[in-house]
């Protein structure tokens, strides 16, 4: 060991001092780099396919005789495999809603049904009528650490009309709120933009481990938002199962104060009557510590954690009452469609709604 130990000395000596072995070494670097990218890419090219749907909108004219006349919209975007049974993620934006879907994959056409959609993280389920015979999938561990910003991301799309392609950029952040808007849930970004076709394409790390589905483009950016696995596998298992995804909800609204130290800490600011979090007997004024083993910290934590609650299940919920940590087991109910998930304000600033897809303004759909 202590003579490894010495060697490696040695060598990063011997790179400092002699500018040739330093370059000797970055091309070095560079060509491992470059055959990761090209194994991640051969590994996993099989699994990406093109999703095309078409949209039926009325033709307006002035003539009575085109008025029941349809012009076809034809949307497309990036799917990938992850099942042996044909099952495909795709946006939401490039399915829900068609009166037709297919995928091509290897120049061939597929038929394909909608399994599902869930509108607010913009993720789709398909599933081919015939699979091809021979593909490969792309599996969804969640439990990958997040990964670390600046790591490298590869992202596998099918451009335009081109087959699929590998494009490399790096993480840049890990998002649960844009400007006074607050996501559903977090959200990874991205340095790889997802336009002409791109969209929903899936994102891996430079071991060839999933780590994301795009979901939005950020246009200011030349980048993209990615739905992490924890989240993509959340709502692919009820899409999967329900044919939506079914949202749990507490009945509460947040504030944060800023305490001495310049902290944030998170109040609950107001309870539904008889909903959930009332009768587990949770009260105005409670300093809000973690919701289902997540910590919260700022009001962005709280509508990642309730994300992540199933409807008609227990969920523990931690608070501070005065000087005294207490914990409670509320039975989320599934979210009633005429109120929001969570609404979570911040002292001196304008409310923000948790479950509001990103602003048009700033990140768009792919």
């Amino acid at each position: 060991m202590q003579m490894q130990r010495l060697l490696k000395i040695l060598s990063l000596a011997l790179l400092c001092l002699s500018s040739p072995i330093v370059l000797w070494a970055s091309t070095a670097d560079a060509l491992a780099l470059q055959g990761r990218i090209v194994q991640v890419f051969e590994q996993n090219k099989n699994a990406i396919v093109r999703v095309k749907a078409a949209y039926r909108q009325p033709i307006k004219e002035a003539d009575e005789k085109a008025e029941d006349s349809l012009n076809v919209l034809v949307r497309v975007g990036t799917g990938f495999f992850i099942s042996k049974e044909g099952h495909i993620l795709v946006s939401a934006s490039r399915a829900a809603g068609a009166s037709r879907v297919w995928v091509e994959y290897r120049g061939k056409p597929y038929a394909a049904e909608p399994v599902g959609h869930d509108l607010l993280t913009n993720i789709s389920v398909l599933r081919l009528l015939q699979p091809p015979e021979d593909f490969s999938i792309i599996p969804i561990d969640t439990s990958l650490p997040q990964p670390p910003l600046g790591s490298i991301v590869v992202a596998l799309s099918c451009p335009l009309d081109f087959d699929p392609s590998p494009s490399m950029g790096i993480v840049t952040g890990f998002d649960k709120k844009l400007g006074k808007r607050i996501f559903p849930t977090g959200y990874l970004r991205t340095s790889i933009p997802v336009d002409g076709g791109q969209g929903g394409c899936p994102m891996l790390d430079i071991n060839g481990r999933f780590i994301g589905m795009s979901v939005a483009s950020i246009n200011e950016l030349s980048g993209s938002y990615c739905l992490p696995p924890d989240a993509v596998a959340r709502v692919r298992d009820d899409l999967l199962f329900a044919g939506h995804i079914i949202h749990g909800w507490m009945g509460l609204e947040v504030t944060a104060k800023v305490d001495k130290g310049d902290q944030r800490n998170v109040f609950l600011s107001q309870l539904v009557s008889e909903a959930p979090a009332e009768k587990a007997g949770l009260q105005e004024g409670d300093q809000i510590l973690a919701i289902g083993g997540r910590e919260i910290a700022d009001v962005s934590d709280v509508p990642s954690a309730i994300f992540f609650t199933r409807a008609n299940q227990f969920t523990s919920v931690k608070v501070r009452r005065g000087e005294e940590d207490l914990e409670f087991s509320v039975k989320t109910l599934p979210r009633p469609d005429s109120d929001p998930m969570m609404e979570a304000a911040v002292v001196t600033e304008l409310p923000a709604v948790a479950n509001q897809p990103l602003e048009k303004e700033t990140a768009t759909t792919p």
